[in-house]
């Protein structure tokens, strides 16, 4: 059968992201004609699509919808427009549409309702029903918990049976931003931060895949030419035990590749020093919340008091590194937004200003999350709120003022 993995537009020019989840579920597919297209590549998505559908002629066009908007405050930009714009083009074509992606499986009824031309929808991951659902088209094999209908069922990845992501689908040439190709080690996570949604997408523990399936995907890499990547797993130095495995194995395999990964600020010195050893370039942090009582509400790990020292370890192993903060967070007000502000500018001038970066945003809540059962619990939105249209945990007055000055004079310094 041809397959044709489409990545749903963004459209607009954004910093490319290779579609590691299209190249998982054709790592799956390998014996039926695969062809990748990602549309984000280009504004000119929908001319691109026509053409891959007249001379590739495929029988199954899968496209991933990996966000519903970019998560921006107070102007936020909107991915399922272009999404629309993509199944417009697609009902003139006669052959199966089937949807999935990250942003899918967050609200998958309501893009199912709104787009009748999507034939099935796999929610969640999709590296054990996809083939499954191929196979049904190709024969009418029974797929176990499914009773028909256009959705099919929720269904984990066996991360000890999948094979590995198929990163030869798709022309890799175009990814040359530094963190653009993306490396997984592990899925789902233990944290259960209360705005976050990979709990509810992958699981409430850490998944792992074996530690030499990883440094395949390396080697991969590296032999299609790519000489920097992005691990993209929630928390790189958690599990512990799996941690220091598999820095050990990229100790080992002496690639000569460079890395960045999200950490905790669990993290050691001595870890830190060994991960630029083995590669690594840049490492990011996650505070959000800059108290401890804005810590506990967002039901994050540690102490505030740990961040400081964490980036210091990090940067004194010579790696760049970045921070996430919140605005308005639940505990934090005015004086937190300043403190993050000061924060800012303290890190950036002692431990140098192009190798240390802090980014302030705001929360946005997406159905799913512990914030978003809170909220309706308080009456702060409806009880039918479906938070498929931007609602944000953000601070009101003076807190709200400060961050749209802070938006505003960060957008005129960098044009």
């Amino acid at each position: 059968m041809k397959i044709l993995l489409v990545q749903s537009p963004t459209g607009r020019s954004e910093a490319p992201i290779y579609p590691i989840g299209l190249a998982f579920i054709a790592g799956q597919l390998l014996r039926h004609e695969l062809k990748g297209l990602d549309l984000s590549l280009s504004n000119n998505y929908k001319v691109l699509l026509k053409d891959a559908i007249e001379s590739f002629k495929p029988d199954v066009i899968a496209v991933s919808l990996r966000n519903i908007d970019d998560s921006s405050y107070p102007v936020t930009y909107s991915y399922v427009k272009p999404f629309s714009e993509i199944m417009s083009v697609l009902e003139s074509w006669e052959g199966v549409v089937i949807a999935g992606g990250t942003g899918f499986s967050i609200y998958p009824s309501i893009i199912m309702e709104r787009f009748p031309r999507i034939n099935y929808g796999i929610p969640g991951e999709g590296e054990k029903m996809f083939p499954e659902l191929i196979e049904y088209l190709e024969k009418g094999t029974t797929i176990e918990g499914w009773s028909g209908g256009r959705m099919l069922p929720w269904e984990q990845a066996d991360l000890s049976i999948i094979s590995p992501p198929h990163y030869r689908f798709i022309d890799i040439s175009g990814y040359t931003v530094p963190d653009s190709i993306g490396v997984q080690s592990r899925r789902g996570c233990a944290f259960n931060c209360s705005y976050c949604t990979y709990s509810y997408l992958s699981g409430s523990v850490f998944r792992l895949r074996s530690v030499d399936q990883v440094i395949r995907d390396v080697r991969e890499l590296e032999n299609l030419g790519v000489s920097r990547f992005s691990f993209v797993d929630s928390v790189f130095n958690a599990p512990d035990d799996y941690f220091e495995e598999l820095l050990s194995a990229l100790e080992k395999s002496d690639s000569g590749m460079s890395w960045s990964a999200w950490l905790d600020q669990s993290v050691t010195r001595s870890q830190l020093v060994r991960m630029k050893a083995a590669g690594a370039v840049k490492v990011d942090f996650s505070p959000d919340a800059i108290t401890d009582k804005g810590l506990k509400k967002l039901a994050k790990r540690g102490k505030a008091a740990d961040l400081l020292p964490a980036v210091k370890s990090a940067r004194l192993a010579g790696l760049q590194v970045g921070i996430n903060f919140f605005n308005g967070n639940p505990g934090e007000g005015f004086w937190s937004s300043l403190r993050k502000i000061w924060f800012m500018f303290r890190v950036r001038s002692t431990l140098g200003w192009k190798s240390t970066f802090v980014n302030i945003g705001t929360i946005r809540v997406y159905a799913h999350s512990p914030l978003a059962g809170y909220m309706k619990k308080e009456g702060i939105v409806d009880e039918d709120c479906t938070f498929f249209e931007p609602v944000f945990y953000r601070s009101r007055g003076p807190g709200d003022w400060l961050y749209r000055l802070f938006q505003k004079m960060r957008s005129l310094r960098h044009g």
